[in-house]
């Protein structure tokens, strides 16, 4: 009897032993997620939040447009991730929409050190940007291909740009990051496009490493970037988009979307997702959204009586929500060409190309006062020009 009551008391010790092991080996295996990616929802821009816990260390790469909304939303985000101090921020090219929401990052957080591409741009947008990291005296640096940046034991590899940034395009000359977590990786790409990415692919033949577990896609999935020579180098399992809902540039691209799935690769996007945060403890990840996707697709076989009331119901709506039409008289700084632009008091040819190659990298226009982010076009100008411009 006692023989038998020591072996099943054994057998039971034994069952325990294996459960409270595998129970152990759970909890151990979610304490060890501490790295967490979040790239954050501010629209038709790029925001990216990296933590890791283990040694309480933040980095933030770019911080959105400049309009209000998306600052706060930043901060925000921040501070609901209990960030108290951003220990480096890399701004990865000048572009509004990457660098817009950084000055209410600056001014509600302590920052340690700014990484910048160094590529000049002229708008009043950057020239504050700049402006604040002086008053706040904040280290300042410029990674070039080849260097590495350190936070804590993350090492980010510095993909591009290279020396040469001034020949970039401002897109092109975007900061690239690599940043291998164990067994883990994540691919940074800011807005490049073909001419960076052919640099990293030839790179990549003398030991830079682009193969990536998650890729940020480049310049939220425009036709000029993700390259399939490119998207072959990287072979992501997952990639994100970072892009605004029913945005004015038709991103991402229906072509970057098929090649992405043509290759099996998960597709996670901020208009359709909101904020994604992808955590991993440097054997595994998982991706959290903040929201189900939305597919998008239209409803299978509508009959065709009901597709044309659907299509008068979408114009009538679009008829009565259009801004009334612009005044003649005026000079459309959306069309206007440099002739007409020529035409506003102070403004000569080189102006007009200014104002030219401003909405073309903008999309246009979304208010006359947005005319002051034009270089050489200062709040003076806009005074004398404002009667005479219109959308």
């Amino acid at each position: 009897m006692i023989k038998k009551y020591d072996k099943k008391l054994s057998r039971v010790f034994i069952l325990s032993v294996i459960i409270l092991s595998l129970t152990l080996t759970v909890l151990a295996s979610q304490a060890a997620a501490d790295l967490s990616v979040h790239f954050i929802d501010v629209g038709q821009g790029d925001s990216i939040l990296i933590q890791h816990e283990a040694e309480n260390k933040n980095m933030l790469i770019d911080a959105g447009d400049r309009w209000n909304w998306v600052g706060e939303k930043v901060v925000d985000y921040l501070n609901q991730q209990r960030v108290e101090q951003v220990d480096a921020v890399v701004s990865t090219h000048p572009h509004a929409d990457h660098i817009g929401g950084l000055d209410d990052v600056i001014r509600n957080f302590e920052v340690g050190r700014i990484y910048d591409s160094s590529r000049v741009h002229t708008t009043q947008t950057f020239e504050n940007y700049l402006t604040l990291i002086d008053e706040k005296d904040i280290p300042y640096h410029t990674p070039r291909t080849g260097d590495k940046i350190e936070l804590g034991e993350l090492v980010f590899q510095v993909l591009h740009p290279g020396e040469d940034v001034e020949n970039y395009s401002l897109n092109d000359a975007s900061i690239v990051l690599r940043l291998e977590y164990h067994e883990i990786s994540f691919l940074f790409t800011g807005d490049v496009e073909y001419q960076a990415e052919s640099e990293m692919v030839a790179a990549a033949e003398n030991d830079l490493e682009l193969e990536s577990t998650i890729l940020k896609v480049g310049h939220h999935g425009s036709s000029t970037s993700t390259n399939d020579f490119f998207l072959e180098e990287v072979n992501p399992e997952a990639a994100v988009i970072q892009v605004g809902e029913d945005n004015r540039f038709g991103h991402p691209d229906a072509e970057v979307l098929e090649a992405l799935e043509n290759k099996g690769i998960e597709i996670y996007r901020n208009d359709m997702h909101g904020d994604i945060v992808v955590e991993t403890d440097g054997a595994d990840y998982q991706v959290l959204v903040s929201r189900e996707a939305d597919p998008r697709a239209p409803p299978a076989d509508v009959p065709a009586e009901e597709e044309e009331e659907e299509k008068e119901e979408e114009d009538k709506e679009e008829e009565e929500d259009s801004p009334a039409e612009a005044d003649p008289d005026k000079i459309n700084l959306n069309t206007a060409d440099h002739d007409e632009l020529q035409e506003l008091h102070g403004i000569g040819p080189a102006y007009a190309e200014n104002i030219i190659e401003y909405r073309e990298e903008q999309g246009g226009f979304h208010t006359i006062e947005e005319i002051k982010e034009v270089p050489g076009i200062g709040p003076a100008t806009f005074e004398d020009i404002k009667a005479d411009i219109t959308l």
